[in-house]
C-alpha cells in the first residue's frame, strides 16, 4: 500500500514539473512575440531598442508536449508517441545549451537500463531524422554529440 501511495506521488510530482516545465516555455514563447510586436512601435513606447535586444537575446526553446508526445517548434510539429526517442528530447531539451553525459542520459531516459554509448548514438540519429522529416532540420542540427556528451545546442555557441 505504501508502495503504490509513494509511486502515485512520484507520478504526481513528475507530472506537476513537466507542466511548470512548458508554462515556463510558454510564457517564453509569449514574451517574445509581445517583444517582437513591441520593438516594431514608436521609439518611447514599451518596446526595447536594437542595442538592448542584442543585449538580452530571447532564447527559443522547442515545446516538448508530454500530452501529445509531440516536439512544436518553429510552428511545426512532430510527434513522436510515447518512445525513447520522445524522452530523449524531452531531456535534452530541458537543459538547452548545457551538454549532458552518456551515463546521466542512460539514467533519466534509459532509466539504467542499457549501457551502450551506441544505443544513445543511434537514438540521436533516429531523433535528428524524425525532427528533419518534420520540417524540423534547424532544430535537428542543433543536436549535438561529442566524447560522450550530448547537447540541445540552440544559440550557436558551442560550450
Amino acid at each position: 500500500m505504501i508502495q503504490e501511495k509513494t509511486r502515485r506521488v512520484a507520478d504526481l510530482a513528475e507530472q506537476l514539473s513537466e507542466a511548470l516545465m512548458t508554462a515556463a516555455i510558454c510564457a517564453d514563447e509569449i514574451r517574445a512575440i509581445l517583444r517582437t510586436e513591441l520593438d516594431g512601435r514608436a521609439p518611447g513606447r514599451w518596446g526595447r531598442s536594437r542595442a538592448a535586444k542584442h543585449r538580452y537575446p530571447q532564447p527559443q526553446r522547442p515545446l516538448v508536449d508530454s500530452s501529445t508526445f509531440s516536439v512544436f517548434w518553429a510552428g511545426k510539429i512532430c510527434p513522436l508517441r510515447r518512445t525513447i526517442l520522445f524522452r530523449l528530447a524531452e531531456r535534452l531539451a530541458r537543459q538547452p545549451n548545457q551538454y549532458i553525459t552518456a551515463d546521466q542520459l542512460l539514467r533519466d531516459v534509459w532509466e539504467g537500463g542499457i549501457k551502450s554509448p551506441e544505443t544513445i548514438r543511434s537514438a540521436v540519429r533516429h531523433l535528428r531524422q524524425r525532427l528533419s522529416n518534420a520540417g524540423m532540420e534547424d532544430l535537428a542540427a542543433a543536436i549535438y554529440g561529442t566524447g560522450g556528451h550530448y547537447g540541445l545546442i540552440l544559440d550557436g555557441n558551442l560550450p
